[in-house]
């Protein structure tokens, strides 16, 4: 049957997502959590959407303008890429501590009330940067 991977889009191959391409490499992700950020993004324009292996049910990525901005892995939470400068109020860690620059990953749970708000944050940096 052979090897059903597909590669990463040349487009995010760009020094922005190095770090969490490195990352995501090799992680799973239950398909509960992919169905909220999903709804969040289905108005959005120019969103795209990757996943390295979907019938193993690996990570899944969603971009514009070659700049990943969401990613969901694992069984819990969604990663948001956010400026640190945003007045977001909410208590939220970055993760990993290797992304401390002037935007860096949040995990946000997948259910929660605030999910649509920070999306659109997410999204809206990356599609103005």
């Amino acid at each position: 049957m052979g090897n059903m991977i597909k590669p990463i889009p040349s487009e995010l191959d760009n020094p922005l997502n190095q770090q969490i391409l490195t990352h995501l490499d090799g992680q799973s992700c239950h398909t509960d959590i992919i169905a909220p950020i999903e709804k969040c993004l289905s108005e959005l324009e120019g969103v795209k959407s990757y996943c390295p292996d979907s019938q193993n049910f690996a990570y899944m990525l969603w971009y514009v303008n070659g700049i990943v901005f969401a990613y969901a892995s694992g069984m819990r939470n969604v990663g948001l890429r956010l400026s640190q400068s945003a007045e977001l109020g909410l208590p939220m860690t970055p993760q990993p501590e290797s992304f401390k620059q002037e935007t860096g990953w949040y995990p946000v749970p997948y259910n929660s009330e605030n999910l649509q708000m920070l999306v659109n944050r997410a999204y809206e940096s990356a599609a103005n940067s």
